[in-house]
């Protein structure tokens, strides 16, 4: 019984962290759109808020939890392949589908990421098919489809661009996932996005150099670049992380498909747009599907210990 609760406990609180993570992505999805509506490049956006959000992780741990930033010779490699096509991937793919579609659009292609987690996990043997997680997927992807197809003056939004970079985004999204949980078998959360951000802040670096890049825009549009860096980077990241920590990759990525739900209610509440009888039901079916996900604890077939390299 004890060993029952305890992995409910657990669940539990990947649940709460991975919602935290989803709202506050679904709120960010609509900042980043503004900020390309006037005039912001998705590259100069990509570049800062890499280089923000390293440079604040990297101080907050240097005085908050300095051994935290050690990561030995031999583990440089999973460092730099999780900060290039985890990291760097993700930010860049979903922000350029958001420059060439709309949010709503972009949101969708990510999700298809448990998806490829779920395949993934089957081929590898980590994962079972069962009914639970694989209505729960049916029923996310579904109420996905619905809540960007109900969408007044919006809905899908494909050209061959925002379609190719939307499927590189649900690939690195499911590459950061299942690479991520590997990693936190071995270091914090924290560590791992420390580094990753650092990665890809360097690799961005070739682009041109930051401050180049920061003296484009004035004051105002510097503080959305910290807002995008903090409340749409640092902290979703990390609570998607701190998520992971409990919860199967499968869970992490169904659970997460809570994020077009999240933009849908903002743009309703914060800028009154419409919300369709078709995009409720959209919420309606990812909101059963998350629930769907955390009824069942599926017995999945016992995973190695996880090495980095």
């Amino acid at each position: 019984m004890t060993d029952i609760n305890q992995e409910e406990k657990q669940n539990l609180r990947g649940f709460i962290f991975v919602i935290a993570a989803a709202a506050m992505w679904g709120v960010s999805g609509t900042a980043a759109k503004f900020m390309f509506n006037n005039n912001v490049s998705p590259f100069d956006l990509v570049q800062l808020r890499l280089a923000f959000s390293f440079l604040i992780l990297f101080a907050y741990l240097l005085v908050a939890d300095r051994k935290s930033l050690y990561v030995p010779r031999r583990h440089w490699p999973y460092m730099a392949v999780f900060g290039f096509f985890g990291v760097a991937a993700v930010q860049f793919t979903y922000l350029f589908t958001i420059s060439q579609t709309n949010v709503a659009t972009a949101i969708f292609l990510q999700y298809l990421a448990p998806a490829f987690v779920l395949i993934y996990g089957l081929l590898r043997g980590r994962e079972k098919l069962a009914v639970f997680n694989g209505s729960a997927l049916v029923l996310a992807l579904s109420g996905g489809f619905l809540i960007v197809r109900g969408s007044m003056g919006g809905g899908l939004a494909v050209n061959s661009w925002g379609l190719a970079s939307g499927i590189a985004s649900a690939l690195s999204f499911a590459f950061y996932t299942v690479y991520g949980k590997r990693g936190l078998e071995t270091y914090k959360p924290w560590t791992l996005l420390t580094w990753g951000f650092g990665v890809g802040a360097l690799v961005w670096g070739f682009y041109k150099a930051p401050w180049l890049t920061l003296m484009n825009y004035n004051w105002q549009t510097w503080l959305f670049f910290l807002y995008i860096a903090i409340f749409a980077t640092i902290l979703p990241f990390g609570f998607f992380f701190k998520g992971l920590n409990y919860l199967s990759p499968v869970k992490t990525g169904i659970t997460s498909t809570l994020e077009p739900v999240v933009a849908a209610l903002a743009a309703f509440i914060c800028l009154g747009e419409i919300l369709t009888s078709v995009q409720i039901i959209g919420c309606i079916l990812i909101l059963a599907a998350v629930i769907l996900i955390q009824l069942k604890t599926e017995n999945n077939p016992p995973e190695k210990e996880a090495k980095l390299y």
